[in-house]
């Protein structure tokens, strides 16, 4: 796609980039909760090196990175994150933390084949009009046996998506401006691009194992674990 186009798109996907920098701040502990630490302890803490390599796709504000920082302090923590708002929000990170501009739907990280521990998706797949490069390219660099978290908007039915973002009385009704209409609609079809057996079947085909798939939110979220093979 090229990354300015890839910033074009991210650019009306995000709206303003400076308000919706600030909402992945202001969301960042409804995302990266008590469960979502838990499924790490479980499922990728184990399995990290002493110091850890771990790679942070579309890394945002970097809330994550520092995060990951603080509980990994010797780690090298590899940031992904090309839109312009988002790299202004992160401001300086800790000196573990290192950011690269990449497009992902054709990155080429600067890492060694089978050098990284872990590496994070976060609401970034659902993005992209395709993610098998990132997904090949994240398996070049994992080592054997290192995972993937992945943590996204799936695919779900109209009913069951507005009654988790919306009133359906209000979406309906008389009061709705055009405007909120254009953009529930629009974000529907957004976080609507890939379903859980989507993401499940491009995995297998890039060469992983799919050791957790569980939807989360009623069935809007999901959430996959992988395994290189």
């Amino acid at each position: 796609m090229g990354i300015e186009k890839t910033r074009q798109v991210l650019a009306r996907h995000h709206r303003d980039g400076e308000w919706f920098a600030q909402l992945m701040k202001e969301t960042y502990d409804g995302r990266f909760d008590e469960q979502f630490w838990t499924t790490w302890r479980q499922q990728i803490e184990p399995l990290l090196s002493d110091p850890p390599v771990i790679i942070d796709l579309g890394s945002g504000p970097g809330l994550f990175l520092r995060d990951l920082a603080q509980r990994y302090p010797a780690a090298r923590l590899v940031g992904v994150e090309c839109a312009p708002y988002m790299l202004t929000a992160m401001g300086e990170l800790p000196p573990s933390c290192e950011v690269v501009s990449e497009d992902l739907h054709d990155p080429h990280f600067a890492l060694d084949d089978g050098s990284v521990d872990a590496v994070v998706a976060s609401v970034v797949l659902h993005e992209m009009s395709q993610p098998v490069r990132t997904l090949r390219e994240v398996h070049r660099c994992l080592k054997p046996a290192g995972r993937l978290y992945i943590l996204d908007w799936v695919r779900t039915p109209l009913e069951q998506y507005i009654a988790g973002e919306s009133e359906e009385d209000k979406v309906f009704g008389d009061e709705i401006s055009a405007e909120e209409l254009d953009d529930l609609f629009t974000h529907f079809i957004e976080h609507n691009r890939f379903s859980a057996d989507d993401l499940a079947y491009m995995l297998e085909k890039t060469g992983y194992k799919v050791v957790e798939q569980s939807l989360l939110k009623e069935g809007r979220f999901a959430r996959l674990i992988a395994e290189k093979l």
